[in-house]
């Protein structure tokens, strides 16, 4: 039941992917679309969830989009995205890494699939020959591939990285490619589904792969921190001189350890891996839930997180006190003494609660600074955030008005204001700029 919460793992159709991978040549890329937008929403009912997404030549600005007015998919999530391509599971939300392009007709199309025998998990892109991707719940199973002509080129042999027998799932769920010493750092997921918890770990892993031999190098690791993920869209937090900041979620007070007298582990920090070093900095340890004075939280949340430049980045995270009722469902669902009908209360409850606030974080001085253009936010799966020739755009979720979309964020002047408004089909999901 806890997986359910999850907007980026609903459950869609269980069929093998039966596309073929095909080589794809710059006549066949003229097909698609080179420039413009693509927003996309995703709407929760009783039947189920709807993926709507739609193309704009321009941004919409103040213009109100009604998403219910664009296409419809059986499932679109994007995992990351390479000059004018999308990558993730296809279409029909079957087990495929494949992808997307916009077709001149504005609409979705699939280019090229990978089968794959678990649901995609992470994908990062390095050039237009090499990428990698993770599986969902797989036994810490790491796969090269050629995004251009959707080529899988191989294993990297995790055989020896860290692994817990009892929990049945462990995978990466964070890729991080440092080219200034062609390395990957893989952040280790450690699940039982028999525990309330996200993580089932008192300490935070990271597994560095060579990239020059393709080759694991060792796993690192940093005590009482847990849950390294961010939520949203996933970032790779490096800076221009090689720190990769690793973003720890906590445990949201899943295990029991809530209110202020809560052990450190279970509380959002973010952990540090210094330049031109394989090993974390014990003494680098950040929580900005805690820095802008809401250290009493019973339960702190830090999402979707996204690097700028010169040590600064962007998160969004607790900001205000949860309503009673959902300190009261979180208490009965840690305990496991909630109901179907309270835990569906729950979900609905923290999806639509706008009790988090974007965030300027400087990552050197260690503190965190409020953009207060852009309101307070609902979000758990959510928000995401982009960056686009030099300006932010962050994912927002307003119930009080009943709207979703993005706020253009330019770092220049610190000043917000919505680059997307939908009114209608579901929570914003994906804002994607295409370019050549």
């Amino acid at each position: 039941m806890k997986k359910n919460i999850l907007l980026s793992l609903v459950t869609v159709s269980m069929l093998l992917a039966s596309c073929d991978k095909k080589d794809i040549d710059k006549d066949e890329e003229s097909l698609y679309k080179e420039s413009g937008y693509v927003v996309a929403s995703v709407n929760e009912s009783t039947g189920g969830y709807t993926y709507y997404a739609g193309f704009f030549e321009t941004l919409p600005a103040n213009t109100v989009v009604d998403m219910t007015t664009k296409s419809t998919y059986n499932y679109f999530y994007t995992r990351t995205t390479w000059k004018n391509f999308m990558f993730g599971s296809n279409l029909k939300g079957e087990k495929t890494l494949t992808k997307i392009a916009v077709g001149k007709d504005g609409k979705l199309t699939e280019v090229a699939s990978i089968p794959l025998l678990d649901w995609l998990n992470n994908v990062q892109i390095i050039n237009d020959n090499l990428g990698i991707y993770t599986i969902w719940g797989s036994d810490g199973k790491v796969v090269l591939f050629n995004p251009t002509t959707m080529e899988n080129l191989g294993d990297i042999d995790m055989s020896k990285g860290k692994k817990f027998a009892a929990n049945e799932r462990n995978y990466y769920s964070t890729i991080i490619y440092r080219p200034q010493d062609n390395r990957l750092f893989l952040t280790l997921l450690t699940d039982n589904s028999k525990t309330s918890q996200y993580y089932d770990a008192t300490d935070v892993y990271v597994e560095v792969v060579n990239m020059t031999t393709k080759q694991w190098e060792k796993t690192i690791s940093f005590p009482n921190a847990t849950y390294p993920i961010t939520r949203g869209n996933e970032h790779p937090m490096i800076d221009e001189n090689g720190n990769i900041y690793i973003f720890t979620q906590g445990s949201y007070g899943l295990d029991g350890q809530m209110g202020p007298r809560a052990a450190k582990y279970s509380r959002p920090q973010i952990l540090k891996i210094p330049a031109n070093s394989t090993d974390f900095d014990p003494s680098y340890s950040f929580n900005p839930v805690d820095v802008i004075g809401q250290q009493n939280l019973l339960v702190q949340l830090m999402l979707g997180a996204i690097y700028d430049a010169n040590g600064i980045a962007y998160s969004c995270v607790s900001a205000q006190s949860e309503s009673a009722r959902i300190l009261e469902l979180v208490t009965k669902y840690a305990q496991g003494k909630i109901t179907e009908t309270e835990f569906l209360e729950l979900r609905n409850s923290i999806f639509y609660s706008p009790n988090q606030r974007w965030v300027k974080l400087d990552l050197n001085a260690k503190t965190v600074t409020p953009i207060t253009d852009i309101p307070l936010t609902a979000g758990f799966g959510y928000p995401n955030a982009y960056k686009y020739d030099g300006k932010f755009y962050f994912q927002y979720n307003t119930p009080d008005d009943k709207t979703t979309g993005y706020y253009e964020y330019t770092p220049s002047t610190g000043k917000a204001t919505k680059a997307v408004s939908i009114t209608n089909g579901g929570i914003a999901s994906d804002f994607i700029k295409l370019s050549k």
